[in-house]
């Protein structure tokens, strides 16, 4: 994009936007066949699983965009009398949802039963047609238009229609809003910005009309004010919003117009806008732009070697420990996004431990950092202890991913010291946060960043939790499923599967009792990407938990699956179309269905007071008056895909989940949208 270099660059320019989201056509060549090898084996009887201390009781609270039970049909064999076909309802709360229905295709027969190039069995009731089904949603899901590679799976980024050379300015009141949410909400955690500095700059900015005085860094500076004022207007208020709708995309291209116009050595600067952006696009779901760009800002910090230890020397002054703590804030903060970005997208770090000497930041305030003394006359904490306790929980992630979800496989006595390992991490963790995470925040005075910076820290606390002891829980219980007629002794561990089970599952309600406070609260925005990621993992937790304990009694598992559905409608009720919470929830939708129909089938009552083929599941779930197959995650809404047939989870790969790598390419294929299952189809997988 040309500019002028005559004109001031307070000039929100809208670049030429790529028009984004390209869907890909698979195609699958296979002879179809009708034979089997073999009837299916019998599900056995699960080992018994005490219920974690956590569960919620069954609750059969009304929520506004929640369930309802819908009408009754019997099966082919008559056995039952009521199906379930509950289903995740659009907002209902007055405000129009901006998800439509998916487009679907003239309705078509189910696919015929036939073996992948690998000889594996992929029919309607396999495991591997359950991912198959998926993967073919989600992509379904994808929007037409061809975007670029670095951008592909992306929501559209809509390019505002204004004139290149348009002038805009907020007026000051309005700006200063917008700089005042950024650190007062929308980065709890993320604090790698020196507010009196940007302070100075947005008051330069506007005394001086966007003539900076400095023409040098005048580029990279206002990269970054921009960005800030983008990143702040996401996050505010519905009713409080200046300027035009389309204002935080402006001020993004406004930014990427400023940053083409660096030239001169790299500058803190350079890479703080430009890790600025890499949240901004989070909060748009344009995660693998994100990612893309990421890798330019880790590049620029080690160019600058943000990641070494850096000294004061023997200048104390204030510009220069203003310096070297921002060096510090910026590195840790990249860090912290690099473990997310890793575990989101199941990709290999940007950033190695071993590379890495640099120091913490200090728990200090901004204005602290030249006057210490003011520390000590606080009353409330510090900003910056939640920045540094979410520092060293993503350390604990990295080791947890880098240990547990390696490629490489890894023995079960070795996963288990390694657990143990990092489940005192945990522990000590939690022990020196309990003051800040215990606290009661729910005081009106309390400034906002409080609760903010607590819900970040449970819900990623928790998040470990589920990512520590998931591969163990997974492991159990697909050795459960191909050992059907093993003793619980050779199954499994009962003690260590116990433990496992009990912690992940109370994280995974720990997880959605944050989020129904959230919601509750109205603090559950759009922008939360790693919030609908965390609810995300713990719902299918939930849901993979139901299945497992099918045939026990449902007191043991309906309150698990009415959490895990209402946390379903909470993602449905912010999720727009091409965004990660619409994935999320085409994901959770099938699993869903999957579990009303494993229960459905397992539980076969001896005598029942409502009659024969009651689902005890229709009494944890109040009713929505959204049919099944209007909904815009339903099942029924791709033609094409069994609805009728259950799965047969006994011919879930086992290799793929219980050995850790396969949830990175499930996570991949998830969250960026263009992932694929050879991982799932390898030959040693045995499925029957």
């Amino acid at each position: 994009m040309s500019s002028n270099a005559d004109q001031p660059p307070t000039a929100l320019i809208a670049s030429g936007g790529d028009t984004l989201q390209a869907s890909r056509k698979r195609k699958r060549n296979g002879s179809a066949r009708s034979d089997v090898t073999g009837p299916s084996p019998v599900m056995g009887k699960p080992p018994a699983i005490p219920r974690p201390s956590g569960f919620e009781a069954g609750s059969s609270s009304t929520i506004a965009n929640g369930f309802t039970s819908s009408t009754s049909r019997a099966d082919d064999n008559g056995d039952w009398s009521q199906a379930s076909a509950l289903e995740v309802a659009s907002r209902t709360n007055g405000s129009s949802s901006n998800i439509g229905p998916l487009a679907t295709s003239p309705q078509s027969s189910p696919e015929p039963s036939c073996d992948d190039t690998q000889g594996q069995y992929i029919g309607p009731t396999s495991g591997v047609s359950f991912l198959l089904r998926v993967q073919k949603r989600l992509h379904q899901a994808i929007s037409k238009s061809q975007a670029s590679i670095f951008t592909f799976g992306d929501a559209p980024l809509q390019t505002p229609d204004f004139m290149p050379s348009f002038c805009m300015m907020l007026p000051r009141g309005d700006a200063q809003r917008l700089l005042d949410r950024y650190f007062d909400f929308a980065m709890p955690t993320y604090r790698f910005l020196h507010r009196p500095q940007v302070q100075n700059l947005f008051n330069e900015f506007y005394d001086t009309l966007g003539v900076m005085h400095d023409t040098d860094s005048a580029p990279a500076n206002m990269a970054l004010l921009f960005m800030v004022f983008a990143q702040g207007r996401v996050y505010m208020p519905e009713q409080d919003l200046p300027g035009p709708s389309d204002l935080s995309t402006r001020y993004f291209l406004a930014a990427e117009h400023q940053l083409t116009k660096e030239k001169g050595p790299i500058r803190l600067t350079s890479a703080q806008a430009r890790l600025t952006q890499c949240y901004y696009l989070l909060t748009q779901s344009r995660i693998n732009h994100c990612w893309s760009l990421f890798g330019t800002v880790s590049h620029l910090i080690l160019a600058l070697g943000l990641n070494r230890t850096t000294r004061l020397g023997k200048s104390n002054a204030q510009s220069r420990i203003i310096e070297v703590e921002c060096r510090r804030r910026t590195f840790w903060c990249a860090y912290t996004l690099d473990a997310f970005l890793s575990v989101a997208l199941g990709r290999p770090r940007s950033f190695h431990d071993d590379d890495i000497n640099a120091e913490l930041p200090a728990c200090l305030d901004d204005d602290e950092l030249t006057n210490p003394r003011l520390a000590t006359s606080r009353t409330l904490p510090s900003h910056m202890f939640a920045p540094l306790a979410h520092i060293k929980l993503a350390r604990i992630i990295g080791r947890i991913v880098r240990q547990l979800y390696s490629i490489q496989p890894i023995s079960a006595d070795r996963r288990t010291v390694l657990t143990e390992r990092i489940s005192k991490d945990l522990s000590d963790w939690r022990v020196e946060s309990s003051r800040f995470l215990d606290a009661d925040f729910s005081i009106s005075s309390i400034p906002p960043i409080y609760p903010r910076q607590r819900n970040v820290l449970n819900l990623t606390y928790w998040h470990a939790i589920i990512l520590a002891y998931r591969p163990i829980v997974l492991s159990n219980f697909t050795r459960f499923l191909h050992n059907q007629n093993a003793t619980r002794h050779e199954t499994s561990d009962d003690t260590e599967a116990e433990e496992s089970v009990q912690q992940c599952v109370s994280a995974a309600l720990s997880t959605v009792r944050t989020v129904d406070e959230m919601v509750r609260n109205a603090q559950m925005f759009r922008a939360f990407w790693i919030t609908t990621y965390f609810a995300f993992t713990a719902t299918i937790m939930l849901y993979i938990y139901v299945i497992h304990k099918r045939a026990s009694p449902p007191d043991v598992y309906s309150s698990c699956f009415s959490a895990a559905t209402r946390c379903q409608s909470h993602l449905s009720a912010v999720a727009e179309k091409g965004s990660l919470s619409e994935r999320y929830c085409l994901v959770l939708e099938e699993l869903r269905v999957e579990v009303l129909r494993q229960t459905r089938r397992s539980y076969q009552p001896i005598s029942s007071p409502r009659g024969i083929g009651h689902n005890p599941l229709q009494d944890d779930i109040q009713a929505t008056s959204v049919p099944l197959d209007q909904s815009p995650y339903s099942v029924e809404s791709f033609p094409g895909m069994p609805v009728e047939t259950p799965i047969d989870f006994n011919g879930m790969p086992s290799s793929a989940f219980a050995d850790s790598s396969g949830w990175g390419q499930f996570a991949s294929m998830v969250s960026s949208g263009m992932g694929n299952l050879d991982i799932f189809l390898t030959d040693n997988m045995g499925i029957n």
